[in-house]
């Protein structure tokens, strides 16, 4: 039954505003609205657009600025990196970037990436047999040379608060460097609206607006579902790795996806945006009741049991509902959690529905979260 959510999304994406999805919809002039990202904005002038991303380490700094033109002949100040638009050559270096790529048509002007092994993406990774796109090895260790090789137009790059080598390398290359860090928004709709940073590169804001109108609907349609549940489950998420375990703090993205999907999770009262570091035995002494559990990395139950004993203390190892994120990937490592889900939230959210509440979507097959087999 989940092909008849993607025709739902269709029709949404036709319908949404009633309006044709063509770069000759954008106001020659204005901010555009943003509803739910606050890292990056657009504003449209005369003959150019102004794209802003902000410093997340650093609030109210700009991290970088781009000025998109039309005509090289353009005029525009000189505080930012000039971008003749559409960007006809691409290189992405990071995965997480391709799923906006995908729903814009823009896979094709994609000419090289990272670790082409964890790439779920079908189209890629056969571009990438094919030879018409090129692996530039790890993202942490780009192969600069081949990089300067391929010159691409812009390079489609994340962002972290440190100037290491392999970054200072990118800069010296002379490419544009293009910021996208959707991954520094607190809310899973506040990533997804990246689509509209992207598609500014690509004259296609009319398509990105229309895309995102429609996978916000659906989010909200759904999400209002699951608060009408009374009852809301328990949920524990991830594990432990080399003694350590990493949860998600209560103003992340993981965490406000748990309460739109009716759960109940023991750090929705905390205030850190990424992750809050704890142990397997704070996990037992504040999760070993939880009724649900997921975003582990195990693919069976014995598999997760094997890795650490203790797990088979937890609730929901005992009843079975444990579940990873893997139902979308393959057999290299890629995994379309990492790519599709984050361009399309209103999936994610109906999963975790799913989970959290089966009877409220009863139709609905899970995209990316899968049940562990025992």
């Amino acid at each position: 039954m989940k092909h008849i959510y993607s025709l739902v999304f269709l029709l949404l994406l036709c319908g949404c505003g009633g309006r044709t999805p063509s770069s000759t919809q954008l106001p020659s002039d204005g901010v555009v609205e943003l509803s739910h990202a606050r890292q990056f904005s657009i504003t449209h002038a005369d003959n150019y657009t102004v794209v802003n991303v902000f410093n997340p380490w650093k609030p109210g700094d700009i991290y970088a600025t781009y000025y998109l033109i039309k005509d090289s002949l353009t005029e525009t100040p000189v505080d930012g990196n000039r971008v003749l638009i559409p960007v006809k050559s691409l290189m992405a270096n990071s995965a997480t970037h391709l799923g906006f790529l995908d729903l814009l048509g823009e896979l094709p002007v994609v000419t090289g990436v990272c670790s082409a092994d964890y790439i779920y993406n079908p189209t890629i990774r056969k571009a990438v047999k094919d030879k018409q796109v090129k692996d530039l090895g790890d993202a942490f260790n780009l192969n600069i040379e081949e990089l300067l090789l391929l010159r691409p137009q812009a390079v489609m790059t994340t962002a972290y608060n440190a100037d290491d080598a392999n970054s200072k390398k990118m800069r010296q290359t002379g490419l544009t460097l293009i910021y996208n860090i959707e991954w520094q928004e607190q809310s899973l709709l506040g990533r997804a609206e990246w689509i509209k940073f992207v598609a500014a590169f690509f004259d296609k804001g009319a398509l990105a607006d229309s895309i995102f109108q429609a996978v916000e609907q659906r989010y909200n349609e759904v999400k209002s579902l699951a608060a009408a549940v009374d009852y809301k489950p328990t949920v524990l998420s991830g594990q432990d790795y080399r003694g350590g375990w990493s949860m998600p703090g209560g103003e992340s993205f993981n965490a406000h996806l748990f309460s739109d999907a009716g759960g109940d999770y023991y750090y929705k009262n905390d205030q850190t945006t990424g992750s809050i570091s704890t142990t397997i035995e704070e996990a037992l002494l504040h999760f070993s009741k939880v009724d649900v559990w997921v975003n582990t990395q195990a693919s069976t139950l014995e598999e997760l049991r094997k890795s650490e004993p203790k797990y088979k203390l937890f609730k929901a190892y005992k009843e079975g509902n444990v579940y990873n994120t893997r139902k979308r990937s393959n057999a290299s490592g890629g995994n379309d959690y990492w790519e599709g889900a984050v361009a399309r939230p209103d999936l994610l959210l109906s999963d975790m529905i799913k989970v959290f509440h089966p009877d409220v979507l009863p139709d609905y097959e899970l995209t990316y979260l899968e049940k562990l087999a025992p």
